[in-house]
């Protein structure tokens, strides 16, 4: 006997707002920013709903949303606490099924065809979860339900937010048709683009346009294309947590500087803390890659592969300054400055007969030191940017834990 999936999305609503809002009761119903401060030089991360409603959305300039929404709430990301909410909600799911597929910060997949016997059927199922979220973190969330997971995280977006929707195989031809294109997962923007090019702006064109002009266009992608439009998804719910893409860390100066020094200092203070994130995640990469915004908002960068997997500052920041190097910067200003590592792999040091061994006890001994005083009381003394200094070519650690420690403690390799 044939059973139908059942697959659950659970989308938070407006996440790190929402978190901010349930924490702070006075913010409640009214518009909140999430980025930086007010008059700050980054990005919005996320913002409230009450401020959507002027415009401001994800990734829009801060002193854009500024302009749009004066009288919003203006805050930092406070990822700690975000995480702890996310660890909380993944947790509660774990209830309902071992099938969770986490996605995202904010969102998950819930494979929950088997868990209808002893919870009942999927609506009941996403409305108790909407309930104890609530219940728990004082944030809301929208949740789909599909038999595909395309079709579950679409219904979650059309009923954003804190509502609950399903799509069926049959709203495939009905529902789905009036949809833009660019709602559907896998369709992003350059490809929205090329299909506006072909007069194709919603899923129901994308089913209809004959085949034949799609191939043209799109060669072998023309396939994954129509299974998109007809919220085909074969991929399952996957609870096995993939390696991620990439681990990056970059910052928006207070003022724009053409300082080699202080650019080669923040690099060092960038790579060490994406080298952290890798090692508590039991990860090692290969390829470094360094990210620059000039005053000008051009962005450019380079990339880098490695002879051997690292997860130490060292070999990544000098990766990183020759990448800088290479970019010949010249007499242009620089706005922002990033470093991502990729090519990630399991983290397996093999005691080998060069220095490498070095590298891996320093480290050893760094997250021991960050794991009882925190991470900020230990970092590379090069990454001090007071005064622009540039950074050491080997950087030393310096240890501030307070006045209960040591009151300096360097290590150098």
């Amino acid at each position: 006997m044939f059973v139908q999936r059942a697959i659950l999305h659970l989308d938070m609503d407006a996440f790190f707002a929402s978190v901010e809002q349930a924490r702070r009761p006075e913010l409640r119903g009214r518009p909140v920013i999430v980025g930086g401060p007010r008059g700050g030089r980054g990005v919005v991360s996320t913002c409230s709903y009450e401020a959507r409603v002027y415009g401001v959305h994800s990734a829009m300039p801060m002193y854009q949303a500024e302009r749009l929404c004066p009288q919003a709430t203006f805050l930092p990301v406070d990822m700690k606490a975000y995480l702890a909410v996310h660890k909380g909600v993944v947790a509660l799911l774990e209830q309902y099924t071992d099938l969770v597929e986490v996605a995202s910060i904010d969102e998950a997949y819930l494979d929950v065809t088997g868990s209808r016997r002893l919870f009942g059927p999927p609506r009941a199922i996403a409305l108790r979860i909407q309930e104890q979220v609530y219940e728990a973190h004082g944030v809301t969330c929208s949740i789909g339900i599909g038999p595909t997971k395309l079709l579950a995280k679409l219904a979650a977006g059309m009923n954003k937010p804190a509502g609950v929707g399903e799509l069926t195989a049959a709203d495939v031809h009905g529902k789905l048709r009036d949809l833009p294109v660019g709602d559907v997962c896998g369709i992003g923007p350059v490809t929205q683009e090329r299909l506006a090019a072909l007069g194709l702006t919603t899923v129901g064109m994308l089913q209809d346009v004959p085949f034949p002009l799609l191939a043209a266009a799109f060669g072998k992608g023309a396939h994954g294309l129509r299974q998109l439009a007809l919220g085909r998804s074969l991929s399952p719910v996957n609870s096995h947590r993939p390696l991620p893409k990439s681990v990056g860390r970059e910052i928006t100066f207070a003022d724009d500087t053409n300082e080699p020094g202080l650019l080669r200092a923040t690099l060092l203070s960038l790579a060490d803390s994406a080298v952290d994130d890798l090692r508590r995640k039991g990860l090692a990469a290969r390829t470094v890659a360094v990210k620059v915004r000039f005053n000008t908002f051009h962005t450019v960068g380079r990339r880098r592969t490695l002879a051997r997997p690292v997860s130490a500052t060292r070999p990544v920041h000098e990766a990183a300054v020759e990448l800088l190097d290479e970019l010949g910067l010249g007499a242009r200003w620089v706005r922002l400055v990033g470093v991502s590592l990729s090519n990630l792999t399991h983290n397996a040091f093999q005691l080998t007969l060069d220095e490498g061994w070095r590298e891996v006890a320093l480290g050893e001994a760094v997250d021991r030191v960050r794991a009882k005083y925190g991470f900020k009381a230990l970092g590379p003394a090069g990454g001090a940017l007071s005064g622009g200094r540039p950074a050491h070519s080997t950087p030393a650690l310096a240890f501030h834990p307070g006045a209960a420690g040591p009151a300096v403690l360097e290590i150098v390799p």
